[in-house]
């Protein structure tokens, strides 16, 4: 009987049964994704860009074929049983319909007419089979997870049970959404020290996480729009996220990742298709100088101090790793470095920086004041250390390696050739750059990014735009960083585990690629927040999932995923169901999943996007939200509660994943050495 209702159960879990298809629309470094339903159009906006689509999880048999070319107004066939991968190429920015036939397994796009009636998405609830929650008291099937007479708490209502026979008896939790998390009233001493496997990582954007100074005025000359300021610095920094330290260790957090802190460009560009608002770097991935931090972030004391007070609380520091690129240039960066490049300098403002449109001009239009064929643009970054397309520099490859970015410049990292750094860098106020002999420009990257961890003791980085970079530079980063940990923590007497790396290789899954051989211990994975769609609505369709990447962390002790349920290039959960029941469940399905987990700032008080004009990604980088309402402090106090009991238990992201059989709930242990816990899911 028992393995009859195991295979039930596992048939239950897997998500192709009842899944819905899935669209994916993706761009070089941003993605969303949408349930195709084949009753109602999907109707997207998009603006003009080249794009993929992908289209998963059809679970019917066909014969189709992938046409070689999309026609819009023409239905495309779609492969079964595996995902479908279309390019497609959008000339015009509107919005545009992706109409599902379920019968035929075919996907058509149109173009829907101008001005088409805007209205919130808001995703319908998966419609998925699940246990439905019992009310009276349940007998649970330990197996041998314990021997009898050992006495276990519900993390949830602090209710002990002992164990009877391999048996407990207990109420379900209709508050936690029918999960119970047990765990031993005596815990036993454990020699497991802390495990990357089960890193709890929260993912500050420093800008926008807590201003520890809300009166300070902005440096650089950087200004508000004084409209949505969707773009603009709004004033966090790294007092900010210290002050807020006990905020995150509360959350069962070990690790945090900040977004960039190194200085940015000065300026601005254009926001948008349209150019609706000034863009600036506040998010930190468009550099001007790697060797120092950003005024608006703050100086060196606030960073020692940061990294001091979070190892106090056991948090290790993590720092985000850009080699790919640096920023634009900007009318503040021209005048601030004289790179003699502006034209119509009559009729610009003393202060570039304070460029604004005129009636029937946007935020684009600030290109008119620059000369991009002018030969004095090898007075900026200069051809050597950068390809992009000005006067004398080589134009941006096709390749993973060579291409541009959303149009940044592209470093040359796989290039022999020694260089000196640009004039403008070595004439930086309070810059580090230091021309060296013999060095190439993969040389100065990886010394001024290395220079942080030796100065103050970073615990590992989060590495952006993997697949962009070759991987020799990424093993000699990590080598060079791992060095320098060691020289810091022999310098200040202390000792921790070794360096650390979680690189973003875009659209990666849960697998082991062979990016691990590159110096990675670890990869974000892209694939989490589909399957936590399922995994709210019914927690139970977790099981495949579960299982998979648990065996897969056994059998690659060198493996582990990244999941997270919200990230900046990506959406906020919350914003696709803005429910916190389904808030709730999701954190329950990502804070108990095998492999170290990511959460972005808000996403345990249901944040939601913010203003984004033409720009969707800007709304997911909206302030953080310190006044809670009583249901998001209700959520809060779910967060802690599991995130917690994660953080005491190794074995959740690193242990053994045994499915106990039981025919009233999807029961699991989770085991590494002496560590061990069982979690019970009883329904909706």
């Amino acid at each position: 009987m028992k393995h009859k209702t195991l295979l039930a159960y596992m048939l239950l879990a897997s998500p192709s049964l009842f899944a819905s298809p899935y669209l994916t629309i993706s761009t070089s470094t941003t993605s969303r994704d949408y349930p195709l339903d084949s009753t109602t159009p999907l109707v997207v906006t998009l603006n003009k860009d080249k794009y993929q689509l992908e289209i998963s999880a059809i679970d019917r048999l066909c014969n189709n074929e992938l046409p070689n070319k999309v026609k819009f107004n023409t239905p495309v066939p779609l492969l079964c049983d595996k995902t479908s991968t279309l390019p497609l190429n959008i000339r015009f920015t509107g919005d545009y319909a992706f109409i599902y036939d379920e019968k035929l397994h075919t996907l058509t796009f149109k173009r829907q007419p101008k001005k088409v009636a805007k209205t919130e998405f808001k995703r319908p609830i998966p419609n998925v089979k699940c246990e439905q929650l019992p009310n009276q008291i349940q007998t649970i099937d330990l197996g041998s997870s314990y021997p009898d007479g050992t006495q276990l708490k519900d993390v949830f209502s602090g209710s002990v049970v002992t164990v009877h026979n391999g048996h407990v008896s207990l109420q379900p939790n209709a508050s936690s959404g029918g999960l119970t998390l047990l765990e031993p009233v005596k815990s036993v001493q454990s020699n497991t020290k802390f495990d990357y496997r089960n890193a709890n990582i929260y993912f500050v954007m420093v800008d926008r996480f807590n201003d520890s100074n809300p009166g300070a005025i902005q440096p650089y000359g950087r200004q508000k729009d004084g409209k949505d300021e969707i773009g603009t610095f709004h004033g966090g920094d790294l007092k900010g996220v210290t002050e807020k330290l006990d905020y995150i260790k509360a959350l069962g957090t070990n690790v945090i990742w900040l977004s960039p802190i190194v200085e940015q460009v000065h300026g601005f560009v254009g926001g948008g298709d349209s150019g609706s608002f000034p863009f600036y770097a506040y998010h930190g991935y468009w550099a001007r100088d790697f060797t120092k931090i950003d005024q608006s972030f703050g100086n060196d004391d606030d960073l020692r101090q940061l990294v001091s007070e979070a190892h106090k609380r056991g948090i290790k520091v993590l720092l985000d790793a850009v080699i790919n690129h640096p920023g634009y240039s900007t009318l503040a960066d021209l005048q601030f470095d004289r790179i003699d490049v502006a034209k119509n300098t009559h009729v610009l403002p003393k202060t570039w920086a304070q460029w604004a449109p005129k009636k029937g001009e946007n935020w684009h239009n600030y290109h008119i004041n620059i000369n991009y064929n002018s030969h004095n643009w090898a007075d900026w970054w200069g051809p050597d250390w950068v390809r992009t397309g000005l006067p004398g520099y080589d134009k941006p490859g096709s390749s993973d390696t060579t291409l541009s970015l959303a149009g940044l410049p592209d470093f040359k990292t796989e290039s022999n050739k020694t260089v000196q750094p640009p004039e403008f860098l070595l004439n930086n106020p309070g810059t580090r750059v230091v021309a060296r002999d013999n060095y190439t420009v993969a040389d100065y990257l990886i010394e001024w990014q290395t220079d942080w961890v030796k100065r103050f003791g970073i615990d590992g980085y989060r590495v952006d735009t993997v697949k962009h970079v070759e991987g020799e530079v990424w093993k000699r980063l990590k080598s060079e960083a791992t060095s320098s940990l060691e020289l810091w923590r022999s310098e200040n007497n202390v000792e921790g585990q070794p360096f650390w790396m979680m690189g973003e290789v875009w659209g990666h899954s849960a697998y082991r690629s062979p990016y691990f051989d590159d110096g990675f211990d670890a990869l974000i994975n892209f694939d989490m927040q589909k399957k936590l769609d399922i995994g709210a609505a019914c927690f139970s369709q977790m099981a495949d999932t579960y299982q998979h990447y648990a065996n897969s962390i056994q059998s690659s002790p060198d493996f582990n995923p990244v999941s997270y349920m919200s990230s900046h290039d990506t959406e906020l959960f919350f914003s696709r169901f803005k429910d916190y029941d389904m808030q709730r469940n999701a954190a329950n399905a990502l804070l108990l999943s095998p492999g170290a987990i990511q959460v972005y700032y808000g996403d345990e008080v249901g944040r939601n996007i913010g203003p984004y004009a033409d720009d969707f990604h800007q709304g997911t980088r909206s302030d953080m939200i310190w006044e809670l309402s009583n249901d998001k402090q209700k959520l809060l106090k779910h967060w802690e509660t599991v995130g917690q009991f994660r953080d005491r238990h190794p074995a959740i992201g690193a242990g053994k994943h045994t499915v106990l059989a039981n025919d009233n709930a999807y029961v699991f242990s989770r085991e590494l050495g002496d560590d061990k816990v069982v979690i019970a899911y009883f329904g909706k």
